[in-house]
């Protein structure tokens, strides 16, 4: 990628640019974190590239390689994707791909100039992670009447449940993403946490932190493992020692949940016990983008934990 031969037209810089950082099917470890590994990202994230691209057509870049200029131009462009958004009803997930999309962008003019030489591209990054933290509190997705299924403050939610066990049932349903039934609140006949449902701390596959790690059984009998909080795998341990297992009723559960969640403002019809996994999901996406994983991968991952696998679900669980 000579100079000599640097495209004219600002797709095919793009394209020349990306091509840089393209490492389909390589393995994790093997490759720069900037690159990209997966075909999935790789075809959603050239697509939201090409849309800004068009953007600095019109705004008259001739020349990608000038970061500076396109870091001027990042800030209006997500200003006017996310007030587009905002009003066709759009969430914030889909902002936040399409700036994970120019993250990478930003990385590829990075690998650029330690090859060729030129402009850094960090200022996009800096930009990019303001506008990204602003539209997180101004744009979300509308579901059911409330502006999110998941629960606006989880940890004051937990804190107004009475019941110890029950509290402790909502904290992991809030921390791992399991359903009612995985937290020892079946609907249907039982399925409590026991001591053999412990497997001791581990590591956190996400963030790489210390984490307790549980196995439970969970809607069709599906067996998956799940990362808590240290603290609360230590409550859930000594919960087992003194009574022997983590179990209730559902619906004695599911009214815990509705009584605290009306005792701390954040009653809406249809939330349930199943608003927690939501709090789950959408906690874990953040998470898992920060420490860099792509918006695929990162979907990848949370499908995973809240087990349904494929990526699609989970959109479901973004509003």
């Amino acid at each position: 990628m000579g100079t000599n031969r640097w495209p004219k037209s600002l797709h095919g810089q793009a394209e020349a640019l990306l091509g840089g950082i393209r490492a389909i099917g390589r393995k994790k470890d093997s490759v720069d974190r900037r690159f990209i590994r997966g075909i999935g990202t790789w075809t959603v994230y050239r697509k939201d590239i090409h849309r800004f691209i068009e953007f600095l057509q019109r705004a008259g870049l001739r020349d990608l390689r000038q970061a500076q200029r396109v870091s001027g131009f990042v800030r209006t462009y997500i200003a006017g994707r996310g007030q587009a958004l905002r009003k066709s009803d759009g969430s914030f997930q889909t902002l936040e791909r399409e700036i994970s999309a120019i993250t990478k962008l930003s990385h590829a003019l990075d690998v650029y100039s330690e090859r060729h030489g030129g402009e850094s591209a960090a200022d996009i990054r800096t930009v990019l992670s303001e506008e990204k933290a602003q539209w997180r509190t101004e744009l979300a997705a509308r579901s059911g009447g409330y502006t999110t299924r998941a629960y606006p403050d989880p940890e004051g939610l937990y804190a107004a449940i009475q019941d110890a066990g029950l509290r402790l049932q909502a904290k992991l349903m809030g921390e791992t993403g399991c359903r009612a039934e995985g937290v020892g609140a079946s609907a249907r006949g039982s399925n409590p946490i026991t001591a053999t449902n412990l497997l001791g701390l581990g590591t956190d596959p996400v963030s790489g932190a210390a984490a307790g790690r549980i196995v439970v059984v969970e809607k069709g009998g599906k067996l998956t493992e799940h990362f808590v909080n240290p603290t609360t795998y230590r409550e859930l341990e000594e919960h087992i020692a003194e009574h022997g297992q983590l179990a209730s009723p559902y619906r004695t559960f599911l009214r815990a949940v509705e009584a605290a969640a009306r005792a701390t403002g954040q009653y809406a019809h249809g939330r349930g016990t199943h608003g927690l996994k939501h709090c789950f999901a959408q906690s874990r996406m953040h998470e898992a983008v920060e420490v860099g994983l792509s918006h695929e991968e990162a979907k990848q991952a949370v499908a995973n934990e809240i087990a349904h696998n494929r990526l699609d679900s989970v959109d479901i669980y973004m509003r």
